[in-house]
Parts: structure tokens; sequence; C-alpha cells
């Protein structure tokens, strides 16, 4: 071997039965990851089509461009007919957490327990006023955006799976109850105990509009033109 030489591929033999996925995961993400999780991806020319596998390896050496660490998160897929090929691009997505037949609210629905001995502040009673969203029975939600913005990401208040929720009677009565919450995504919550499909939960309130003030003297209404005169 001689380092001052460089000898060109002629020819390159890979076995493409099954393919080996490389993503680059930045280091503040790479906590959440872990040794066999659910992982899938697409790709540019089949976003249609999901790839499926589990997360085998991460080496411990990253790749640093621009600034960024990035370290590589490694999983194998099965490729029967082919369709991958090396070098493709692919858009990873990695399962934190799923659920099915799940029964899932808003995300703005829930509102944190306060902590024991304070006062958890005003009920909305009477009719509701805003905007009700119902209960439904679906699958896993997907991955979604939207952070508040102070960044501080909202589902963390809820961590310890408590929530309240104001759920909307027969008569238009508010009143307030416990859940239970699972899995979340940024748009939805998954809740284990508490609601049932179909309920309807207020996910927003109006406030009362303001008064119009009040305007005091007189208005002066403009006089139509006269006759040959100017207006």
């Amino acid at each position: 071997m001689n380092a001052n030489q460089q000898a060109p591929i002629v020819m390159r033999i890979a076995d493409l039965a099954t393919m080996t996925v490389q993503a680059q995961v930045s280091e503040a993400d790479v906590p959440k990851l872990r040794i066999g999780m659910d992982v899938y991806f697409t790709t540019l020319g089949g976003s249609t089509r999901r790839h499926y596998g589990k997360l085998r390896q991460i080496p411990p050496t990253p790749t640093v461009v621009n600034n960024v660490v990035l370290y590589d998160a490694l999983f194998d897929v099965e490729n029967p007919n082919q369709a991958l090929m090396t070098q493709m691009t692919a858009q990873v997505f990695f399962v934190a957490s799923s659920a099915k037949d799940a029964v899932l609210v808003p995300l703005a629905a829930l509102r944190p327990v306060a902590a024991e001995g304070r006062p958890r502040g005003p009920r909305t009673s009477g009719s509701a006023k805003g905007a009700s969203g119902a209960a439904t029975n679906a699958d896993a939600a997907r991955k979604g955006g939207g952070e508040r913005a102070s960044g501080i990401d909202p589902r963390s208040q809820y961590a310890n799976g408590r929530a309240l929720v104001s759920v909307v009677d027969a008569d238009g009565k508010v009143a307030d109850r416990e859940v239970k919450v699972g899995a979340m995504n940024r748009v939805s919550a998954q809740i284990l105990s508490g609601l049932e499909p179909g309920e309807k939960v207020v996910i927003g309130t109006r406030a009362p509009a303001a008064a119009a003030p009040k305007q005091t003297g007189s208005a002066l209404v403009p006089k139509s033109p006269t006759k040959g005169g100017r207006p």
C-alpha cells in the first residue's frame, strides 16, 4: 500500500438482498434512540411506500458537518425485489412510541393538573363558549409540528400521565375531568382512561367581546351640495 497513490475503483460487488440504511442523527436526538426500536423510511422516488426495520447500531464516532455533530444510526431492511439501490437518499423516522385503536384528543384540549394544595384556577361553567373536538378512535397519531413560542415542548407537562380536560355533556354543560395520558405527538394525545370515543371536549374559549367605546359630542354630517355651489 502506498498512501501517495490512488487506485481507481474498477468494480464494486454488493449483495442487494439486505440493505443497510445509514441515518445521520444530531447529538441532541441521539439520547432518545434505543437499540431495537422501530424505524421506517421513504425514498425520494417512492415517498408513498414505507420500508421498515429496527435500529441495530449507533457507532460512537460522530461526523462533524459545519460544526454540527452527527451520529450514524444503522439499521437493515429486506430488499427482495431490489427496489432499493446504493447511495439512495432516505428520509428516516424513528418510532419512539405508538398506539393502535387509541382514543385521541387534540393536545390543545389538555391542561396540567395543579400541584397538591394549590388552586386549579377558575373553571368554565355553563354552555361551552369555545370550539370543541370529539374524542376519536384512531391509530397512532402522525408526527406533526408546532411547539409553543417559548420553545418548550407542551408535552413535557404531561410526562407523569395526568391531565385535565373540559368535557361537554348533552345539555351543553362543561365539567373538568382528570384523564390518564398515554402516547403523544405535537398534535394529539392518547387517552388511556377518563374519556370515551365520541365525547366532546373544549379546546378553546372565547373572551367576551369588549364593549364599543362611547362617543361624546355630536358628529358632523356633511351637507349635500347645493345648486350652483361647491360641496
